[in-house]
């Protein structure tokens, strides 16, 4: 991106500063949305005051650029398009980001991004594609802990952005700017959390980001294999699966999934809103390897009580980082 904001807060604080700041009451915008983390969007640009439209996706669908023209063509006054590129509610994801931006950047909309789940796992160039800002956070696809916020902006964006009076101080981004200027945030940092992220560039770096999404993608396949092997439903598609959640249906009830994993010192998260009950996520985010997920699969072979002949022994090599890498850890 040309600049980057960082604040002090979470993803949700990154996602509503991008929203407040590049945005004005009023505003037509379009939102798509396939699940908890798309309806949350949703929510904060209503809270802003927005008109919005929405385009309703559900796991088994596929996001194309098409959907975005005649999206765009139904709702005419669109201004803006917001997208959450992985959604983590039920593990499905945005594959072809750069079309959908193409699309809607050629009629003459711009695009923002909640990319807080994927930013660091999965391929995204706000440059490169035309994205006008980006919202993502220190510990998910960064490795790092929580307690940043971060905005990435495009060129044309970039230059566009002034402080105003019409949204709360802290979320301006325009403040941020003005401060960043000078090498200053404009409100305490925290600057245990700044330290730490800086680590965590400096293994990406070491890592290589290329290298990083490979791992991310190789991990989630292995994973994906293994739980069909075990013919546990997986949701979403080959054309929308994520490769930083993995959302599954186990084959025991998920209270008694989640306890086994727990009783072997595994913790997991049960779904959200209406899939609280039925499925199990699975974090692949940051610093994770072949050999952790190949633990996950075989405790929960032992929970089900699969024999273990069935487990795809081989853990794949891309799923591990350098010994390098390792080292730092």
């Amino acid at each position: 991106s040309d600049r980057a904001i960082m604040t002090t807060g979470s993803g949700t604080t990154a996602v509503e500063s991008m929203i407040f700041s590049l945005t004005s009451s009023g505003d037509d915008v379009g939102a798509v949305t396939f699940g908890e983390f798309g309806d949350r969007l949703i929510d904060s640009l209503h809270r802003r005051g927005l008109n919005v439209s929405t385009l309703n996706m559900t796991e088994n669908d596929v996001l194309t650029e098409d959907d975005i023209k005649d999206f765009i063509v139904r709702n005419s006054r669109m201004k803006s398009l917001f997208l959450v590129q992985n959604e983590t509610g039920n593990g499905t994801s945005i594959h072809d980001m750069r079309k959908i931006t193409m699309a809607a950047k050629n009629m003459g909309v711009r695009v923002f991004v909640d990319s807080v789940s994927a930013f660091g796992g999965v391929p995204i160039n706000v440059r490169d594609w035309g994205i006008d800002a980006v919202a993502t956070c220190s510990q998910k696809g960064l490795a790092s802990v929580p307690g940043i916020g971060i905005v990435l902006l495009g060129e044309e964006m970039a230059g566009m952005v002034k402080a105003r009076n019409d949204i709360p101080q802290y979320l301006d981004l325009g403040i941020s700017l003005k401060f960043l200027s000078k090498n200053e945030t404009p409100y305490t940092p925290s600057t245990g959390s700044f330290n730490a992220l800086r680590e965590a560039l400096r293994i990406l770096e070491l890592e290589g980001l290329e290298k990083r999404w490979a791992r991310h993608h190789s991990n989630a396949e292995y994973l994906r294999k293994s739980l069909k092997l075990s013919k546990s439903e997986i949701l979403g598609n080959s054309n929308n699966y994520s490769d930083t959640v993995i959302a599954f249906r186990p084959r025991l009830p998920v209270k008694d999934t989640i306890a086994g994993f727990a009783s072997r010192g595994i913790t997991v998260s049960r779904g959200m809103g209406k899939l609280a009950d039925s499925i199990i996520r699975v974090g692949n985010l940051g610093i994770v390897t072949g050999q952790d997920i190949h633990e996950f699969v075989h405790a929960y072979y032992e929970i089900c009580g699969i024999h273990e002949s069935s487990i795809e022994e081989e853990i794949p090599p891309d799923s591990m980082p350098d010994p390098e890498i390792m080292n730092l850890l």
